[in-house]
């Protein structure tokens, strides 16, 4: 759906405005009385996922009615309440208290739209947990201190982690929980992340992609020995992959 802000009035009654009538479909919450009727035609236009669960010829197509089992880290009221708004209004709206459980929310919301395939909300998910993040560095040094190494990543948990790789390559958000940890890598070998980085392939490839990232933005030459010949070299800051 077209952001609303930037809708004239003109295109929202043209286009937008019979997403908000017509027909509806009945989605469930399985573990819970929750029920909600949402658009059949904001279904259709945002969910491939949706489409082909309430066009089939199973009960679904037949009734009109899904129930949606609830997953760990994925499928909640909570994600599934904040997803329909996201869809009616393009605002984001989590129930949760404090910076983790903040966290916890957004990647569980970003992983149910993957799950029913609706696009378009990634980078304001990035964004949002990035401002969490910068909003909660957690407890700072003194002024005689430097800047704790893990100040990026107080308020990450592994299980945030484990979770963000489950989202496809690239993802924004998978990025954004990577490139918390690239100060912490690049001050520190003992950085909150370590352990996992050695265990989890797929976050390792992610945080070594967001180091790469961040030395390119380098503005100043910096030699290194190879490993193999002994020979000293410049980074070439001059790309990223």
């Amino acid at each position: 759906m077209t952001d609303l802000p930037e809708t004239s009035a003109k295109e929202f009654a043209a286009t937008l405005l019979p997403l908000y009538h017509g027909p509806t479909v009945k989605i469930r919450i399985s573990s819970s009385d929750h029920e909600y009727e949402i658009s059949k035609h904001l279904l259709y236009k945002e969910s491939i996922y949706f489409t082909t669960m309430f066009e089939s010829n199973f009960a679904e197509g037949q009734q009109q009615v899904a129930t949606l089992e609830e997953v760990e880290g994925v499928v909640s009221v909570r994600s599934f309440e904040a997803l329909i708004k996201w869809l009616y209004l393009r605002r984001i709206q989590l129930d949760s208290e404090g910076p983790e459980d903040q966290i916890s929310g957004a990647i569980e919301l970003v992983r149910l739209a993957d799950m029913c395939h609706i696009t378009g909300i990634e980078a304001q998910m990035a964004q949002y947990i990035k401002d969490v993040l910068v909003a909660n560095p957690g407890p700072q040094c003194d002024i005689f201190c430097s800047r704790p190494i893990d100040t990026n990543t107080y308020y990450l948990t592994r299980q945030h982690i484990i979770w963000a790789t489950l989202l496809p390559p690239g993802h924004l958000v998978r990025r954004i929980i990577a490139a918390a940890s690239v100060e912490g890598y690049l001050r520190d070998e003992n950085y909150k992340f370590v352990q996992e980085s050695h265990e989890i392939p797929a976050f390792g490839a992610d945080l070594l992609r967001e180091v790469r990232s961040t030395l390119s933005q380098m503005d100043s030459a910096t030699q290194f020995e190879d490993p193999i010949s002994g020979t000293r070299m410049s980074i070439n800051c001059g790309s990223d992959f």
